[in-house]
């Protein structure tokens, strides 16, 4: 049989207790979430930029990304967009400092020769010097890829084209100073200390010595000196 004795009704002074029980179970469950783990922005791109510059592009995953810079996935999405936004940022990076040698070379050295010889030896310094060896990562840091990041490896040749314009253009105005003969072929001879960069920097990655890199350069500046001397 079915028990059909009501329960005896609460005590007027019980009536603030049912209350709140009835209250604090209808609460709405929160989400345990933690908040992401902060880390420093200039810190983590100079990180990925040692990734990228031993790995490549495409050697470079997400794990070893948060692994080396020690914070998750999602901590690391929210500040980057994408792997691809945090390597455009560590490619700045590097055109900013370990990269400005070429810029300073090209702009201040008083003469076009002059200018070509820093460049060069700058770089036989650079591409060899602890942390920073292993070649220039604009060179090297995308060469060949899938069809996917194509895009990628398109920005990559384009900052080498420009290298390659900067030369030219100082070599130029060493034509039109006079220190060059009127028939000097600029754009080959940008061409030919282009290639010699790019070639540096593989050397430097099979593991040539700065030594070794600085008798390439001067054997590189052979044609520009005498086509001074022919002036």
């Amino acid at each position: 049989m079915i028990d059909t004795k009501l329960a005896p009704l609460p005590a007027a002074g019980q009536w603030n207790i049912v209350a709140i029980a009835v209250k604090e179970t209808t609460k709405p469950l929160r989400k345990g979430r933690g908040r992401p783990r902060q880390f420093d922005r200039d810190q983590a791109v100079a990180t990925a930029l040692r990734l990228f510059k031993r790995h490549g592009y495409e050697g470079t995953s997400i794990a070893h990304l948060t692994d080396a810079i020690g914070v998750s996935a999602t901590s690391l999405y929210g500040v980057f967009p994408s792997k691809e936004a945090l390597f455009e940022e560590a490619v700045a990076l590097y055109q900013r400092t370990e990269a400005a040698f070429a810029a300073q070379a090209l702009d201040r050295s008083p003469t076009a020769y002059q200018a070509i010889h820093d460049l060069l030896m700058a770089a036989a310094a650079s591409y060899v010097d602890g942390d920073r060896s292993g070649g220039c990562f604009i060179s090297l840091g995308v060469l060949s890829c899938a069809s996917e990041h194509r895009e990628i490896a398109a920005r990559m040749a384009a900052r080498r084209v420009a290298t390659r314009a900067a030369i030219k253009a100082r070599l130029d105005r060493g034509r039109e100073s006079g220190e060059l003969p009127p028939i000097a072929d600029t754009d080959a001879l940008a061409g030919l200390y282009a290639a010699t960069l790019q070639g540096m920097s593989v050397q430097a990655r099979d593991g040539a010595s700065a030594d070794d890199l600085e008798r390439i350069a001067r054997l590189a500046l052979v044609p520009l000196d005498a086509g001074r001397g022919s002036r």
